[in-house]
């Protein structure tokens, strides 16, 4: 009996001393215990010359992701970045520390860049085969991918990791004509960012398209109202240039209901299961309680 005691006091020391040496953190997860949140938040960015301001926006909105996540249930418990262009993507930085993964993102620099495509399908295959199961990524861009071929291999992968991958593109043909830094036009023809929608699509995740001043703005919306004990109640594709309607049930459960839609020229109305109807136009009204449009989002 002296002696099983001996071993579990030694044993307690033990392992004392290695969440000591370790951190909380760390020690639970080599324990097999999870505290907060076991996904990964990822930044899958282009780091061409003409993503420069869209890198100072990522880089201006980073620090209160993660900083609002930080002590709570929705605190990732990894941090990956992987920055892509042309001919590269990588290296991959993969940390349990924020502090860490803010630096990895404040030192980019945005450089180079020839020909309008990059291997953005590259860089996020790597953050895909890199994160645990129901992480996030965010992806941003303002240029076709290159790796077009990638597409089937992704989206095996988003439905084996259930994977959420949120696209952030800023060079759509239908936004703007943007201009390099040194005259050459930059652009996304609708074909090409229909690639992006439907990798989108097939996540759960969405692609905005804005300008790049508007890009922390459209970022922060989906960031803050990010948290794993949100659920999704209906995901539907939408017909252009036609009226469609789509019902969901929301019962008592259910706290803060969040309808995002992205398309052009964006109308809709929302209707309660008493009748009650209120235009997105109306700025009054008792359903549509906050209402935020940013270019096609």
């Amino acid at each position: 009996m002296t002696a099983a005691n001996m071993s579990v006091a030694a044993t307690s020391e033990l392992l004392e001393d290695i969440r000591g040496a370790a951190g909380i953190r760390t020690f639970l997860q080599m324990m097999g215990i999870s505290k907060g949140s076991s996904k990964a938040l990822c930044f899958v960015i282009d780091t061409t010359k003409s993503m420069r301001d869209d890198i100072d926006a990522v880089q201006a909105v980073t620090s209160s992701i993660i900083d609002s996540g930080e002590g709570t249930e929705d605190a990732p418990s990894l941090y990956i970045l992987v920055p892509f262009n042309d001919p590269d993507f990588g290296p991959l930085v993969k940390t349990t520390d924020p502090n860490v993964f803010k630096s990895a993102i404040n030192s980019l620099s945005a450089t180079g860049g020839g020909d309008v495509e990059e291997l953005s399908l590259s860089g996020l295959q790597l953050a895909l085969t890199s994160a645990p199961s129901n992480s996030e990524i965010f992806l941003f861009t303002d240029a076709p991918a290159k790796d077009k071929q990638l597409k089937s291999t992704v989206i095996a992968l988003i439905e084996r990791t259930q994977t959420v991958v949120n696209f952030m593109i800023s060079g759509s043909t239908v936004l703007n004509r943007k201009t390099h830094s040194d005259g050459e036009l930059n652009r996304i023809s609708e074909s090409e960012a229909e690639l992006y929608r439907d990798l989108a699509q097939a996540s759960g995740g969405l692609a905005i398209e804005v300008t790049k001043s508007e890009l922390p703005v459209a970022t922060s919306i989906i960031t803050q109202s990010s948290s794993s004990s949100l659920v999704t109640l209906l995901q539907a594709a939408r017909n252009p240039g036609s009226s469609d309607t789509f019902s969901f049930m929301v019962d008592e459960t259910i706290m803060n209901p969040l309808v995002y839609i992205t398309g052009r020229s964006i109308n809709f109305t929302l209707t309660s299961p008493t009748g009650e109807s209120e235009q997105s136009t109306n700025s009054k009204g008792s359903l549509i309680i906050k209402s935020q449009s940013v270019r096609n989002f």
